[in-house]
């Protein structure tokens, strides 16, 4: 894996950011679910 080139890297680094993005609109779509659930919104 020494021939890498800085794109091929700097696109895993993007996808990687996406990925986490991704995971933390979901989890705070489902907190809000769960608090409208419960009536705090």
């Amino acid at each position: 894996m020494e021939d890498v080139t800085f794109g091929t890297r700097v696109l895993n680094g993007f996808l990687s950011v996406m990925i986490v993005v991704l995971i933390a609109i979901l989890l705070a779509v489902i907190v809000s679910l769960i608090l409208a659930a419960f009536g705090f919104f």
